[in-house]
């Protein structure tokens, strides 16, 4: 075998050295927030926890399997057609028969003359939402009466069930545990949910939200400012002491951290969301955070914007909006019947609309939509933060000595976990990776062949 001679060895090491120099420079002169990969809207907004469709299978004898997806099973399937109970299905394998007698002989059915509406029901009861779709079918004989040539038939499904082959992600995926808060701090919150705040396990999601937002704004009122330093690397339990104590001033940001913090112990699913869009750290086309919360009632995520004390925006039928619709709705201007949730006693005492104090009130949102109309524009990168729930680290790199959390989390970001994102334009969120990754792998392989050159070099003869 060939040993390395001095100048393949004095090649080795200017090629790492130059392949380190390229990641730092990467490093150092990346914008700010662009570490981000786009998503759909679907894996953004259907969570695992929530049954989708990944296809409908077309089995023999005229019969639809649904090929669903979802992280349970339940025990049984109840199948209404067209209001009527009929049978019950396994857990594992719900079908649709078309023609023929399609349920306990009962209802006749041909392909000619099949349209029905179905209802797939989760046993037992509370198991998770009713499944509702309509079929209807045209026979292939009646193309070919017609005069087109046609090989199968045809079955009309119409369904708000989501229908695709899309990555789906549990609600745990966005739900930080705050582990790195310390349990005695997670007692002392988990305390302040139920005898300050006065969340009771009676209460609905909503009710639940309204609690913690008029928490927060009423412990932070005199708090809002620029943020600290420290208040990047630090937890959210620590942050909100500190501005309750009036040592510490916060922005959006911080509002938003903290309103998530005590959602999640409050028993309620909620993610980190902040609008990010720069150039050179220099040009920012938008820059907010907030939040979404899961409404198991609804199974939808809610948009909350603690620094404007919304909590809670829905389309004129009553469904909360997330925060991709509330950007497709600003990017049209379309707010005819959107309705916000909100408090009165801060931001909103001019509004003409009568509210206890303290005491939620709907209003149009076209009245307290002006955050949003100035944030939420085409230009918008809308990112969701995976936990833990730390800031970015910027260009104040001493940080990383800060907090172990805030390292990790950091190094984590940068190479390969990054927010997903959502943007109405293509973003360079793939290119971006794709670059750090490469750099970095041929930093591991240059390290790699240098060490396995060192250790192959010839001893000095005695």
């Amino acid at each position: 075998m060939t040993l390395p001679t001095r100048k393949n060895l004095r090649g080795l090491i200017v090629l790492t050295l130059a392949v380190l120099a390229a990641n730092l420079y990467v490093l150092f002169t990346r914008d700010w927030e662009s570490s981000y990969l786009p998503e759909s809207y679907a894996t953004l907004n259907y969570p695992l926890d929530v049954p989708t469709l990944r296809q409908w299978r077309i089995a023999p004898g005229n019969v639809l399997d649904l090929d669903l997806v979802w992280n349970r099973t339940p025990e049984q399937w109840q199948l209404l057609v067209d209001g009527k109970p009929t049978r019950t299905m396994p857990g594992n394998a719900p079908r649709i028969h078309i023609a023929g007698p399609i349920f306990d002989g009962s209802l006749p059915g041909s392909l000619d003359d099949f349209n029905h509406a179905y209802t797939l029901r989760p046993l037992p009861a509370g198991t998770g939402p009713d499944l509702t779709f309509s079929i209807n079918t045209i026979a292939a004989e009646f193309y070919r009466k017609n005069g087109m040539q046609r090989p199968n038939d045809i079955y009309l499904v119409k369904t708000d069930l989501p229908v695709g082959r899309f990555k789906r992600l549990p609600l745990s995926y966005w739900v930080d545990d705050y582990q790195y808060v310390g349990a005695a701090q997670l007692a002392a919150a988990d305390r302040v949910v139920r005898e300050v705040i006065g969340v009771t396990d009676a209460d609905d999601t909503l009710t639940r939200i309204a609690k913690v937002v008029r928490y927060v704004r009423t412990q932070l009122v005199n708090a809002g400012g620029v943020p600290k330093d420290d208040f990047r690397w630090m937890d959210p339990w620590s942050m909100c002491q500190e501005m309750i104590a009036g040592t510490g001033k916060g922005w959006c940001t911080q509002n938003a951290q903290i309103y998530t913090f005590f959602a999640n112990r409050a028993g309620i699913p909620t993610r980190f969301v902040f609008g990010s869009n720069t150039q050179d750290d220099a040009i920012v086309y938008n820059g907010h955070s907030w939040a979404e919360s899961w409404v198991k009632e609804q199974n939808r995520w809610s948009y909350v914007d603690m620094t404007r004390e919304i909590f809670g925006v829905a389309d004129r039928h009553g469904n909360l909006l997330n925060t991709a619709d509330i950007l497709h709705l600003c990017d049209h201007d379309a707010f005819d019947g959107i309705t916000a949730r909100i408090y009165k006693d801060w931001h909103w005492q001019g509004l003409a609309v009568e509210a206890p104090p303290l005491t939620p009130v709907t209003v149009p949102f076209s009245a307290v939509n002006a955050v949003a109309k100035i944030e939420y524009t085409r230009q918008s990168i809308i990112k969701y933060r995976h936990p833990p729930n730390v800031e970015d680290l910027r260009e104040m790199y001493s940080m990383l000595l800060k907090d172990r959390t805030f390292a990790w989390t950091n190094l984590k970001r940068y190479l390969y976990d990054p927010p997903a994102a959502y943007a109405l334009f293509p973003t360079d969120g793939p290119r971006t990776y794709c670059i750090r990754q490469s750099l970095f792998a041929a930093l591991v392989l240059s390290l790699g062949l240098l060490v396995v050159a060192l250790l192959r070099r010839p001893k000095p003869a005695a």
